[in-house]
């Protein structure tokens, strides 16, 4: 998100830097790590930290820059014990993977609106949730307890889970990537700055993986995205 920071107003900058490190927390801790009981006691800190955000005493550094009056937390709280508790269960269809961190994806998207003055609704919160999963698909977390792929996709290409994040796996990796970057909402997204920039990447960046390519956006593409993106103003 570096290139889409010369976009943003000065006075907004550190916000909007600080705000993509959190939401680099809160992913990694419900989404990315290696097995089930560390991301239940990382989810299940976010969420005691949500409570106490939302009672104006917040611990870790990033809650405590980002503090300010009115935040809803309360999503974010509930949403992390969800996430918490989730079972390791593979969802049947690109639609039921969504589905499991919807949740989260509404909570982040109601902060973001908070945070930047941008209106939130259903299409934000989808963006929201197209980001989570492919930063997982991405990184390669789908052959473990908790992956997301889709069943179907797997029982399309004579797959089991643990064929997924090798050489076998490339077919039904890009079939997922050409679904999430279809589940995204059209352009322009009435979204805070922040959020249309992430879905010009993630749009990008998915349609690459798609097409067998994961790697990151060459600068001036990124550079590029961020400027449209910025210009495409829905709203916010």
């Amino acid at each position: 998100m570096a290139f889409a920071e010369v976009f943003c107003p000065r006075p907004q900058r550190a916000r909007f830097l600080l705000w993509g490190a959190l939401l680099c927390q809160w992913r990694q801790a419900a989404l990315e790590l290696s097995d089930a009981s560390p991301t239940q006691v990382k989810c299940g800190w976010w969420a005691e930290e949500a409570q106490y955000a939302g009672n104006g005493a917040p611990r870790h550094p990033l809650t405590i820059a980002l503090a300010q009056p009115g935040l809803p937390w309360r999503e974010l709280a509930t949403a992390m014990l969800a996430m918490a508790g989730a079972d390791d269960a593979r969802p049947a269809d690109g639609e039921a993977a969504l589905a499991t961190v919807a949740p989260l994806a509404t909570a982040i998207a109601t902060i973001e609106g908070a945070l930047f003055d941008a209106p939130t609704d259903a299409a934000v919160a989808r963006a929201v949730a197209v980001n989570l999963l492919g930063e997982r698909m991405r990184i390669g977390r789908e052959s473990r307890a908790g992956g997301r792929l889709p069943l179907a996709l797997l029982a399309r290409h004579g797959l089991t889970g643990a064929d997924l994040d090798g050489d076998r796996g490339q077919g039904a990796r890009a079939d997922w990537a050409r679904e999430l970057a279809a589940a995204l909402p059209a352009e322009p997204l009435p979204a805070s700055l922040y959020r249309r920039c992430r879905r010009a990447f993630d749009a990008a960046l998915l349609q690459a993986s798609a097409g067998g390519r994961n790697r990151p956006l060459p600068p001036l593409r990124a550079l590029r995205l961020a400027w449209r993106a910025a210009r495409r103003r829905g709203s916010g």
